[in-house]
């Protein structure tokens, strides 16, 4: 495979003050011939203390082996290839068979407006070697349009479990703008203590079942975390709805839905709420969303504490001159202490849907201005060069500076962005 290493000096930011914040990049294509590229991660999963990236493609799950080095060669390898439903549109890792390297959980069986028919969840085993095709088991999945999954450690025990939350209820359908029906079910399995490998031994819980087209969803923490006595994590989702808090309940029941906003309802019989979600990591509590559902703007709400514990949010509208949000993440990449928003963009301006801008689909890095995180500068990393179906970061090179991971969907490529650490 070819490495093509390009440099990149776009600065289109929106006030001069973040060109001198935001570090310099330099990108590296690691792939090309990505079918969709649905989702992408980092794990070690090789177990050499380098953290590798894994890419969930149509009908493949491919991960890239770090070479230890910046200027080394990623090399590819299929670990599953046609063994799930089409298309795998998700993924994530965690512990199952007891040993010290992550395994993987996919979603597959992707229909997103198929809402009679259950999707498809499996774990995949290491067969041998790490690079080598790795073995699938079945995980229990009952739910249509299977769309997104973590996981996440709900109960507080120190463990994790797989949540998944898929797309839309079951029954759901196009002439009610797919509102109607059953609402979605918030699935979540906890790993068993014996026999992980067969079916059976795995237990669904349905935490909650409340929402209509849930897009993504994150681990929410302070200040939207829950009291002691609720014991463990809540969770942020973007759906029709909004913005929402799925809060575990004390007793064992079913967890509750809190709104935090209703996000962009400006047409409610069509696209409408939010889409994307993540929360900083910083201590600040901000939540960064892509609205309306795959929108055109990216939104920071910042967390408002009242008496008695009582939270709200402000919402803050960063940006409108894109067309299919699809990526959000937060990284501290200056490292300051203070994380910046990360946006993907999956499509070019649209002159024929009434899109006055010409910024392109690709990444775009936020920078606040100061620690309220309600005014920021805007910085364009990549114009053009990926149509960004999903994003991650994180430190490939051990060199302490946060790097960007960006796979695209109508360009078919795999993108890391190196933190040069050099302000611009």
């Amino acid at each position: 495979m070819r490495v093509l290493i390009l440099s990149l000096v776009l600065a289109l930011g929106l006030a001069s003050q973040a060109t001198a914040q935001v570090p310099s990049f330099q990108m590296q294509e690691i792939d090309r011939g990505l079918k969709i590229g649905y989702a992408v991660i980092v794990e070690d999963l090789d177990g050499d203390k380098h953290p590798d990236i894994v890419v969930v493609d149509q009908l493949q799950i491919a991960f890239y082996q770090n070479p230890g080095s910046r200027d080394g060669v990623w090399k590819k390898h299929v670990i599953l290839d046609g063994q799930t439903t089409a298309d795998n549109v998700c993924i994530t890792a965690l512990n199952i068979v007891g040993d010290e390297l992550p395994e993987l959980v996919i979603g597959a069986g992707w229909k997103p407006f198929d809402t009679l028919n259950a999707g498809q969840l499996v774990w995949l085993e290491r067969n041998g070697a790490t690079t080598e095709p790795w073995r699938v088991h079945q995980l229990p999945c009952d739910e249509p349009t299977v769309h997104r999954v973590r996981s996440i450690d709900i109960n507080a025990d120190g463990r994790k479990e797989i949540v998944h939350v898929p797309l839309m209820g079951r029954g759901a359908t196009k002439q009610a703008n797919w509102t109607d029906g059953r609402p979605l079910a918030v699935i979540a399995l906890e790993v068993p203590q014996s026999d992980p490998r067969q079916k059976e031994s795995w237990k669904p819980m349905v935490l909650n079942q409340e929402l209509h087209v849930a897009h993504n969803f994150c681990v929410a923490t302070s200040p939207y975390a829950p009291s002691e006595s609720s014991r463990g994590s809540s969770i942020l989702t973007a759906s029709y709805a909004g913005v929402s808090l799925l809060v575990p309940s004390p007793d064992g029941k079913p967890w509750g839905s809190l709104l935090l906003h209703h996000a962009n309802q400006n047409n409610p019989s069509s696209n409408r709420g939010a889409s994307e979600i993540k929360q900083s990591g910083d201590g600040r509590g901000l939540i960064g969303t892509i609205e309306p559902w795959h929108g055109n703007q990216v939104v920071v709400y910042t967390p408002e504490v009242k008496a008695g514990d009582a939270i709200s949010v402000e919402r803050h509208v960063l940006d409108e001159q894109l067309r299919w949000g699809h990526a959000v993440n937060f990284a501290d990449l200056n490292a300051d202490g203070l994380d910046e928003l990360i946006i993907g963009v999956r499509d070019d301006p649209n002159a024929s849907l009434g899109d006055n801008f010409t910024e392109r689909r690709g990444v775009r890095i936020y920078h606040s201005r100061d620690k309220s995180g309600k005014q920021w500068d805007r910085t364009i990393l990549d114009d053009g060069g990926v149509a960004v179906e999903d994003l991650t970061s994180a430190d490939l090179d051990g060199d302490g500076r946060i790097d960007i991971i960006a796979v695209g969907r109508q360009t078919g490529n795999a993108r890391i962005y190196w933190n040069q650490g050099s302000g611009r």
